[in-house]
């Protein structure tokens, strides 16, 4: 059952019925009723590649696409809405802050719904994907070209907060000079710094999606800024010893013991009236 000739117009067909859940489209060529998950792969064998693909792809394009016919036509739907289609397996976070996209379900925005080459099958690698919204640049006509093929409008790109002059920058937010990328993740060595290093991807109980992470279990503030300067410290702390050995570790008890000098000496503060009684 290879449909090859039609493979282009069948993927545009598939787009539509993904992008529009309320139209069914109409398949380029009629399938039997009883067509099963896997007679799809013999047309759409790609939709199974790639680093990352859809745990759902092994349940079957069924779990996700209904395939009716009747007579001569054949349609192709999904069988939920779009914008809740991914939450029927996916819980919904209940967090305070959730992503404007991810709050009304247009996770296909960023997330490719078969197969990826990206973690997560994101449609980009991390800070690409989200600067794509997040770094200014220039609007051209009406629509706003992302990444994949997908866009927006010129108007809906507007209104998205920009923290960063262009895409291609590795500082500058939240501050002049503060890192973004081009540095291994102080609190992760393992990962690349990306803004998933300070901020949740989908829904944070911190304004502006920051994320709440604990140098450690007995620490009892989750400050990702604290943890994040700590943990720079400490490497550096220990560069330093392995660099300068004894002399650095007098230098950094030597402040210490200045600062607790500083502290020790430091004016008390008057009593007031009721405590003096």
């Amino acid at each position: 059952m290879k449909y090859t000739g039609k493979r282009v117009l069948l993927l545009l067909l598939l787009v539509l019925a993904w992008g529009l859940p309320a139209v069914a489209a109409e398949h380029p060529v009629p399938l039997p009723k009883d067509v099963q998950d896997k007679n799809c792969l013999e047309c759409h064998d790609d939709k199974t590649k790639g680093k990352a693909v859809h745990s759902a792809m092994q349940m079957g394009c069924s779990t996700c696409h209904s395939i009716k016919t009747d007579g001569n036509s054949t349609t192709v739907e999904l069988v939920s809405a779009k914008n809740e289609l991914c939450f029927t397996c996916h819980e919904k976070s209940k967090e305070e802050v959730l992503h404007k996209p991810y709050e009304q379900g247009q996770c296909t925005t960023c997330h490719s719904p078969h197969s990826s080459d990206f973690a997560k099958q994101t449609r980009a690698e991390t800070n690409a994907l989200c600067l794509a919204c997040h770094a200014d640049r220039k609007a051209t006509g009406q629509r706003v070209t992302l990444f994949e093929g997908q866009d927006i409008s010129a108007e809906e790109f507007a209104a998205i907060p920009k923290v960063l002059p262009n895409d291609e920058a590795i500082a500058g937010h939240p501050w002049a000079g503060h890192p973004v990328g081009g540095m291994p993740d102080p609190t992760n060595p393992a990962q690349k710094m990306s803004c998933l290093s300070c901020h949740e991807q989908h829904a944070s109980g911190q304004a502006s999606l920051v994320r709440a992470i604990k140098a450690d279990k007995n620490d009892k503030n989750a400050d990702i800024c604290n943890t994040c300067h700590q943990a720079h410290e400490a490497q550096q702390r220990s560069e330093n010893l392995k660099k300068y050995g004894a002399l650095e570790e007098q230098n950094d008890k030597a402040q210490q013991d200045k600062q607790r000098r500083q502290v020790d000496e430091r004016p008390k503060a008057p009593q007031s009236g009721s405590d003096k009684q």
